[in-house]
């Protein structure tokens, strides 16, 4: 049977796709007849294991999530995000919208047609229907994110498509967050918990979770967006904060843990390597920190292709891109004080990481790190070139040097000079790199919504911060320093709003925690960033001709040479890649852009949607 698990999040199911724009033209779902169609265990877990396909996971090709954050400031991308450059059009949410409501239209059909009485219930098939919950809040809240007011899919509306039948008014948002609490809060009581399944199948925690990470959301989206045209009719923020507290307290109860080097099933020697693995391991069933996963397997014919694509040194497979300054900055030094990214010393392509926060290592590629092409694998080296090498020191110093792709064609090119590494084994002992996990819901996410909420509501003292920050710091192998004996740091962006030093290392946290895993964009979103991203289009590293980044390229081959004569750098040396692009920074619409505009088609058809401001 436990073969079977993977079949959870691999079997395809026959799913209709629809929006609510095309009801009136959809052919029946399903042959069988759909009054009895689920009446039985194994029809019932079928059904529900075609709805975990539309959860966005890895593809078989494509870097997936972790190229995803070149909608923020993490990645610099020639093919920059839209959105950022406020250029979406008025059809630009079409496919987000199509994409919540065709999911929940599918769910909605599992709950009318469930036809399994109470009596006949076993614990697996409630834990089945609580997926179906889970899944409904889930679609929800990526709604909620994306278009804020929203109607609310809590019933199969196919028997009431009719023109009439489709005028459904939009629900406020702090509404919708509560109906997707309840939705969580039933999925809490029917699911099996991790143990179950081993986190191969949506659980209990995950649940518990996914309902603080909505809380908190909503919760600080009516905060910070209290006053301006994006604002909840009612500031209900208080509430949330206390939610996502209520939720965590639940939580903290479950027996879930970090992964740390004491307790690292894959051989931690250190613990970056704790936080590496969460990353690039193939079976997670024994990490109680990766509450939900998915699982891939070459024998299955379930594959992706990040690690290989990391380790070849792309960082978006659109285009040539690269991490971003800003985001290496973030990082503290291992010792828990503040970096000053102004300092001389990091112009240093080597110096820049030496003595730093673990994770910026094992999220960034430099010296050591090891690249990997079809035929060798080598370490990234950053040294100076000898122009004249005569020696065979000197030659064997030079065959050494492997800097960052920043010369070339296609999307191994870097703009940045900083590679994606989070994710990458560089042991290199697996037989195959093509069957990576990926982590959907993370430990480590619920002790930072902790966080975040008690500092929100005056609660975050030393306590809950030794159970939540101080935590995740060690696990990463970072002195814990109190933020409040650290005092604020004046090289951290505050958003124009006065964060405490809680606050402040809080949100630093988030960022250097969940880099490159989807969270970003929200975070900038709901906290009104914009001051992060107006006028804004990011730098690299440093590449004056004094610096040893430029030094480690081989300057009298006329192929380099021009390469570096194109690269663009701002006035102080640093890499500008996207002055050309964007000579005026991103132009996001802060009067617009936090909200994704409802596509014309639904506002012709259903009367009662209101279009979001300013679209």
């Amino acid at each position: 049977m436990k073969k079977t698990l993977i079949i959870s999040l691999i079997a395809a199911s026959a799913m209709a796709t629809t929006s609510c724009s095309d009801f009136l033209d959809r052919l029946p779902m399903t042959e069988p007849n759909n009054e009895t169609y689920l009446s039985t265990e194994n029809q019932v877990r079928s059904y529900i294991n075609g709805l975990y396909m539309a959860i966005p996971t890895f593809n078989q090709y494509g870097l997936g999530v972790r190229a995803e954050e070149k909608n923020s400031d993490n990645i610099l991308a020639e093919q920059y995000d839209e959105r950022l450059n406020g250029e979406f059009t008025n059809f630009s949410g079409a496919s987000d919208w199509s994409t919540g409501y065709q999911n929940l239209r599918d769910v909605n059909y599992f709950f009318h047609y469930y036809t399994v009485s109470e009596d006949e219930e076993n614990d697996n098939l409630r834990s089945l229907r609580g997926e179906a919950h889970f899944l409904r809040a889930y679609w929800h809240f990526y709604l909620l994110k994306r278009f804020g007011n929203i109607p609310l899919m809590d019933a199969f509306w196919d028997e009431n498509a009719t023109i009439e039948g489709l005028q459904i008014p939009q629900k406020p948002r702090n509404e919708v967050a509560k109906f997707i609490l309840q939705d969580l809060t039933t999925a809490k009581g029917l699911l099996h918990g991790r143990s179950e399944y081993k986190g191969l199948r949506i659980n209990k925690e995950a649940a518990m979770i996914l309902a603080m990470n909505v809380a908190l959301y909503e919760g600080s989206w009516e905060k910070y967006h209290a006053n301006d045209a994006f604002a909840a009719q009612t500031n209900e923020s208080e509430y949330f904060f206390n939610q996502v507290i209520t939720w965590g307290d639940e939580l903290f109860q479950a027996g879930i843990t970090l992964n740390t080097k004491d307790t690292d099933p894959f051989g931690a020697t250190t613990p970056a390597d704790a936080f590496a693995h969460m990353f690039n391991q193939k079976d997670y069933s024994n990490v109680p920190e990766a509450v939900f996963w998915k699982k891939y397997s070459m024998a299955e014919g379930v594959y992706n292709s990040v690690v290989p694509s990391l380790a070849g040194g792309i960082v978006d497979t659109d285009g040539a891109a690269g991490l971003s300054k800003s985001l290496v900055d973030n990082y503290l030094n291992a010792d828990g004080t503040f970096i000053n990214p102004t300092d001389a010393k990091y112009k240093d392509f080597n110096v820049m990481f030496e003595n730093r926060d673990p994770r910026l290592m094992e999220t960034v590629m430099s010296t050591g790190h090891k690249f990997r092409s079809a035929t060798i694998t080598r370490p990234m080296c950053v040294k100076e070139f000898i122009q004249d090498a005569t020696t065979d020191e000197e030659k064997q110093s030079n065959a050494e040097i492997l800097s960052p792709y920043l010369n070339g064609d296609g999307n191994g090119r870097n703009l940045t000079g900083f590679h994606t590494a989070l994710g990458v084994d560089t042991t290199y002992t697996r037989d195959s790199f093509w069957d990576t996990g990926l982590v959907i819901f993370r430990y480590s996410e619920a002790l930072l919504a902790y966080a975040e909420a008690a500092e929100e509501l005056k609660k975050c003292d030393d306590t809950v911060l030794e159970k939540t920050l101080k935590l995740l710091r060690e696990r990463a192998g970072v002195t814990y320093v109190k933020p409040n004996d650290m005092g604020k740091d004046p090289h951290f962006s505050d958003f124009g709003y006065e964060l405490t030093p809680n606050m402040q290392e809080i949100r630093r946290e988030r960022r250097s925690e969940l880099a490159l895993q989807g969270f970003r964009l929200d975070d900038l979103m709901r906290w009104k960033g914009e001051k992060l991203i107006v006028n804004q289009r990011g730098r690299g590293a440093y590449l004056g001709h004094d610096g040893v980044l430029y030094k480690s390229f081989n300057t009298s081959d006329t192929e380099t040479a021009n390469a570096l004569g194109r690269l663009l750098t701002d006035v102080n040396g640093w890499l500008d890649p996207l002055q050309g692009r964007l000579p005026n920074g991103y132009q996001f619409h802060a009067d617009r852009d936090y909200l994704m505009p409802i596509s014309p088609d639904e506002l012709a058809l259903n009367k009662l949607l209101k279009q979001n401001p300013n679209w």
